[in-house]
């Protein structure tokens, strides 16, 4: 079997191809671009999807993985050569089962091929179970180690013994120890225990035959107090009976004025959305509130301009009393600026030269000199004029000069104290020019004009948004009015009493409510009509009824019908237990009965005796011929995996040895230990079970068209050197059978560049 064209919608893959050689095929992709899902397409392919599987913490079924990214069906087609012919098969999704709708053909017809399906193409074309493909041909990395199973123990023993596939220890091993847990398990269970327990049953008999007197006794008892409690429960049946019908009838009566009370509401309301003859419609409704649904959103804008109006004018009113408030308020800007230029002017003239006040040394120079006189002349001085003989007449006593010297120092002290009159100067004009403003500089006074100049712009330019916005109001007020008037136009017909805009909607709504208030009661009133028809029919109204007064029973009809069936199915015991025990009675009255059957227990329980060890000897002797077998393939598969282990790693590993299990120990050419492959290196135990896969494929798979090798990132841990020993091995097995060899890496590739029969694909 070779593959030679794969088409699949089928997880990531949407509608793409693959084609493929004979010889060895090496697909490389980098990661996430398809190569697991290529391999998972061509097993679902060959055995389908089995969608019985379920997912789980950790665990993705085929089904949920591979469930296509674009939510398309799940589809796929693969063109093979088999037997010598070209066939194409194909898979799509049947119902919600993916991948369960199969079709052969033979490649370039219409011919059906007979006798493959989907459940049996796989095991066809690869001549294997899905179970004994995916352990041998079907490698894939982390699963290359190989677990047991029925199928391919099987196959195994085909190879060692008779070449019989359907012959497997474990099915046997089964089926005998199925055999023994009938006859004995777990020393409770099987038909051994149960004979058993009959040999001490009927043992158990002839002691009975005395105490069954009392127990017929009591069950005569029993049926008697049971048959009471029946008759019982049946009268109060029958009052639930006629409690039962008395009810119905009053229902009947209470749905029959339902009915009538739902029809009078449904006409009550007909009439109520009846204008002028005409029963409003939604649809009435519908065109009414079109031309009224731009009366609202006008009436907002509306709304709107006139809130903005009022803004505006507040806006207006607040900037005209900030002018109102300001100094500068009616001045006229140019006046301003020529007393601001005078302002600058002069208080460039007072910083330029400052006016000196005159100094007052003349006063105080008479005013001394006035002192001195009267120091003088008054005698004052006298004392002294012995340290100067010369003037000492000078400082006697002499009145004129007495009064001499007081005028001048009087004409001092006056001249000191009598201020001259003062001159108005640049600081004056200054002081009086800026109180006007009240400011007290030129600076301050321009910060004041510019100020009032923007607060005199900002009025302007509110006085102008005012008459925007009032102009926008009037407009607004017009639109919302015309609209109004439409929609009162609109109505009028219907309701002429609807004269103002603001009422359509109220009206509209009011109306529309009534309408889905009729809507409901026509629902009701139909389900009324039904209810009371449906009573009528299981009712008959002119039967009899008993008002009489009946006493309630204590249970509901339900816990008495209950009571009742549990009382009957206690008197059916009763009466069976009582046929039983006068029946075990007189069998036990008859002891030749009991030993007959007593000898017949003891028998059986010989022969199924024999039975149980024979079947344990058989489980012993089978056991030791499959250990048989073992040693029979064990060898023969270690030294094949063996040769191969020895070839990829350049002889480092000369030997490798496989028990029951598949687990395997590998012994170094230059060491005399064997190892458990677990101890090595991740790429050693890799090499190791591929070795094992690949023996396996040629001694299982083998035959004039086997089945292709599949590889997925099966040489990933492989170092270059192992890496090309393997592919050079599967070279050379691509001579004999299709290899298709998934991988992330280009190391492949450019090994095998240019090698004949090899095909490298790039996807």
């Amino acid at each position: 079997m070779k593959i030679k064209r794969m088409t699949a919608t089928f997880g990531k893959l949407k509608n793409s191809s693959l084609e493929l050689e004979p010889g060895l095929n090496i697909v490389q992709a980098p990661n996430e671009h398809g190569k697991s899902t290529w391999c998972g397409f061509i097993s679902a392919m060959l055995y389908g999807i089995d969608t019985s599987e379920r997912d789980r913490n950790g665990y993705l079924s085929a089904k949920t993985r591979f469930r296509p990214w674009d939510g398309g069906e799940m589809v796929g087609t693969m063109e093979l050569s088999f037997g010598g012919k070209d066939i194409t098969i194909q898979r799509t999704t049947k119902g919600t089962s993916p991948m369960k709708k199969f079709i052969a053909v033979y490649s370039g017809t219409a011919d059906f091929i007979k006798n493959m399906s989907g459940e049996t193409a796989g095991e066809e074309l690869t001549g294997v179970t899905k179970t004994v493909f995916e352990r041998t041909a079907f490698i894939r990395r982390p699963d290359l180690k190989i677990s047991q199973t029925a199928d391919l123990e099987k196959r195994i023993s085909s190879i060692v013994s008779t070449g019989d596939e359907n012959t497997s220890y474990t099915e046997a091993d089964s089926l005998l120890r199925a055999w023994q847990r009938r006859l004995r398990y777990n020393k409770s269970t099987g038909s051994l225990p149960a004979h058993e327990q009959a040999l001490r049953d009927a043992q158990n008999r002839l002691g009975l035959l005395e105490s069954s007197n009392d127990e017929i006794a009591n069950l005569r008892g029993t049926i008697g107090r049971l048959e009471k409690q029946i008759d019982l429960m049946e009268h109060d049946l029958e009052i639930h009976d006629k409690l039962d019908k008395r009810a119905a009838f009053h229902k009947l009566q209470d749905a029959k004025s339902a009915a009538q009370s739902a029809v009078e509401k449904v006409n009550e309301l007909t009439k109520a959305i009846t204008k002028n003859g005409h029963q409003m419609t939604r649809d009435d409704i519908n065109d009414v509130r079109e031309t009224a649904a731009a009366v609202i959103p006008l009436r907002n804008i509306a709304d709107d301009a006139e809130r903005t109006l009022w803004q505006a004018e507040k806006d207006l009113s607040d900037i005209i009393a900030k002018r109102n408030s300001s100094p500068l308020n009616g001045c006229p800007e140019e006046a301003v600026n020529a007393d601001i230029s005078e302002a600058k002017l002069l208080e460039e003239r007072i910083r330029s030269s400052k006016e000196r006040k005159p100094k007052k040394l003349l006063p105080i120079a008479i005013t001394v000199l006035g002192i001195i006189g009267i120091f003088i002349t008054s005698g004052l001085l006298h004392p002294f004029s012995r340290w100067i003989p010369a003037v000492g007449p000078i400082f006697e006593l002499s009145i004129p000069g007495i009064i001499a010297s007081a005028i001048v120092l009087a004409a001092g002290i006056a001249l000191f104290f009598i201020k001259p009159p003062k001159k108005r100067t640049d600081s004056d004009v200054l002081s009086d020019l800026l109180a006007k403003y009240n400011v007290n500089s030129s600076g301050k006074l321009s910060s004041l004009l510019s100020s009032y100049m923007a607060i005199v712009k900002e009025e302007e330019n509110l006085r102008a948004k005012r008459d925007s916005a009032k102009s926008s109001f009037e407009s607004a007020s017009t639109a919302a009015k015309e609209a109004e008037s439409k929609a009162v136009l609109k109505l009028s017909p219907f309701m002429p009493e609807v004269t103002r805009g603001e009422d359509v909607l109220a009206a509209l709504n009011e109306t529309e409510s009534l309408i889905e208030q009729l809507t409901h009661a026509q629902f009701d009133m139909v389900s009324a009509q039904n209810i009371y028809e449906t009573l009528s029919a299981e009712y008959d109204e002119s039967q009899e009824i008993d008002e009489s007064y009946l006493p309630v029973p204590i249970r509901n009809r339900q816990d008495t019908l209950a009571a009742l069936s549990r009382t009957r199915n206690q008197l059916t015991d009763a009466t069976r237990a009582y046929d039983l025990a006068t029946g075990a009675q007189r069998a036990l009255g008859d002891p030749a009965v009991i030993e007959g059957e007593i000898q017949s227990l003891q028998e059986n329980i010989a022969e199924e005796t024999r039975q149980y060890e024979a079947l344990d000897l058989a489980i012993r002797v089978l056991s030791e011929a499959n250990s048989e077998l073992q040693t029979r393939f064990s060898p023969l598969i270690s030294k094949k995996a063996g040769d191969i282990m020895q070839a990829i790693t350049d002889g480092r590993y000369e030997k490798l040895v496989f028990d029951k299990g598949f687990d395997a120990d590998a012994k170094e050419t230059d060491s005399p230990v064997v190892r458990n492959v677990l101890s090595l290196s991740d790429g050693t135990a890799d090499e190791a079970y591929f070795s094992l896969r690949l023996a396996m494929c040629q001694l299982i798979l083998d035959g004039k068209d086997p089945c292709p090798i599949i590889l997925d990132d099966a040489l990933i841990n492989f170092d270059d050197t192992r890496c090309k020993n393997a592919l050079d091995l599967l070279y050379e097995l691509s001579k004999e059978r299709q290899i298709i060899l998934f991988t992330c890496h280009n190391r492949e590739s450019q090994f095998m560049a240019g090698k004949i029969d090899v095909n490298i694909l790039l996807i």
